[in-house]
């Protein structure tokens, strides 16, 4: 993280001040500011920094300078700026001469600008830098429900914290169980360390635990060998991208080196907003595009045969297949009629997606108090009925813990079918419900009713 020195005094607030010697490293990057008023000050250098005196130490140990670049130390600085005529008349010629010959920047600073002035000035410049280097395009919300566009995006975040930290990182997407890694130097490290995936949010390792910040939840993590303690050891941030309640992702920046300082950590929150930016207008195109999903399959269920071409139309207008095999299933909330489940759309919705059949699965409201799961068919593993039955007992159970009051009963229809003959699927599920209700009434739970019930119809 950091700005060039030369596009930092490009900026308007430095224009009265005037580079004096080693003008070849005004390349370098400022990351942060350190005040020098001590002869030895440099000497706890690590880099990156912008060093600001006011030349009292210089007067005082007029050779402080010489003594710290035959060390290595204030080379390793970005610059520095000296405040005119406050202690210094003139800098000597063999600072400039210093400066000069191991190309770092010298900068003369006008005496009635203060030091916190410039502080500030260079933090909001590195800060403004950075945001510029995660910045993203806002396309629109819809583009976002496509897959390979939102991975691009996720991608190009992990590779600017990369570029930017020097450190490596990952994503891994929990519904879509999914990795996303900033290079290949985040798994080449891991597999080193004999990491999996899963142990960076749940170490099987012995390792330390430390918050960061609870607000965000970001922790660092570090592995630990008690048989070893003097052997390589490894650390990570983690953060995880929380919408609604519920864990969508884990963030994880491999600290492969040494630990973060406090400019890195602001790359990986502005990293982490841009990542929950991202999760957050994904959300937004599934609802809407749940909506403009369920208004399709409404039409679908009520159009005749003159209209297929128009059907068909519908049906590219939102991404959807017609040649595309489904299972038909059908809920329903019955507990309590009082209840409108449809006023429940954004728990429901939210239980939808956090139980497993929203992997193949989309759903669309019929009514105030029932709807349609139509389920993509895949191998045969996932379309057996006791894997249906489960996920649906599973959907069931969410819906229970997030809409108060509600619970529900299913119906399914094997027969696959396309979206053309949806009507048909949707009938036999129709009746499947309604003699569940007369021959199973004494069973307490809807969803073994209806499928018990399924062996007789379908």
């Amino acid at each position: 993280m950091g700005i060039a020195l030369y596009q930092l005094l490009a900026q308007e607030f430095f224009k009265d001040f005037h580079v004096v010697a080693g003008r070849k490293g005004l390349s370098r990057a400022v990351q942060g500011v350190a005040i020098m008023d001590a002869p030895d000050a440099l000497r706890w250098t690590k880099g990156k920094e912008l060093i600001i005196t006011s030349g009292y130490a210089l007067s005082r140990e007029p050779h402080c300078l010489e003594q710290d670049f035959q060390k290595g130390t204030a080379q390793l600085a970005a610059g520095m700026m000296i405040k005119r005529e406050r202690y210094l008349d003139t800098i000597p010629e063999y600072v400039l001469e210093l400066f000069e010959k191991y190309d770092v920047p010298l900068i003369s600073m006008p005496f009635e600008i203060g030091f916190m002035e410039v502080t500030n000035q260079v933090n909001v410049a590195v800060m403004n830098q950075a945001f510029r280097r995660f910045r993203i395009q806002n396309d629109s919300v819809f583009q976002l429900s496509n897959l390979s566009f939102k991975e691009r995006k996720i991608k190009k975040i992990l590779q600017a914290v990369e570029a930017e930290m020097n450190f490596p990182a990952f994503l891994y997407d929990i519904n879509e169980e999914t990795a996303y890694y900033s290079s290949t130097n985040f798994r080449r490290i891991s597999d080193s360390f004999q990491l999996r995936d899963e142990d960076y949010w749940k170490p099987s390792m012995e390792h330390t635990r430390h918050t960061l910040c609870e607000h965000m939840h970001m922790l660092r993590y570090r592995l630990i060998d008690p048989k070893n303690p003097d052997g390589p050891r490894i650390s990570w941030i983690l953060i995880p991208i929380i919408m609604n309640d519920v864990a969508q992702a884990y963030f994880v920046v491999m600290e492969s080196k040494e630990f973060i300082d406090y400019c890195d950590e602001y790359s990986i929150r502005i990293a982490f907003l841009e990542l929950q930016s991202v999760y957050e207008q994904i959300m937004v195109a599934q609802s809407v595009g749940n909506i403009g999903f369920e208004n399709f399959i409404l039409y679908a269920l009520n159009f005749d045969e003159k209209d297929r071409e128009r059907l068909i139309y519908q049906a590219s207008q939102h991404g959807i297949s017609m040649s595309k095999k489904y299972i038909c299933m059908m809920f329903a909330q019955t507990k309590d009629e009082s209840i409108n489940a449809r006023d429940e759309r954004k728990n429901f919705v939210r239980a939808f997606q956090d139980s497993g059949v929203s992997k193949f699965g989309k759903m669309a409201f019929l009514d105030e108090n029932s709807g349609l799961i139509l389920w993509e068919t895949q191998e045969k593993s996932v379309c057996s009925l006791e894997y249906l039955t489960n996920i649906l007992e599973e959907f069931r159970l969410k819906i229970m813990e997030k809409c108060e009051g509600m619970d529900l009963e299913f119906a399914i229809c094997r027969d696959e079918t396309n979206l053309l003959s949806l009507k048909k699927s949707v009938q036999k599920c129709q009746k499947v419900m309604m003699m569940g209700k007369k021959l199973f009434a004494q069973k307490k739970s809807g969803i073994m009713r209806c499928l018990d019930l399924m062996y007789g119809w379908m």
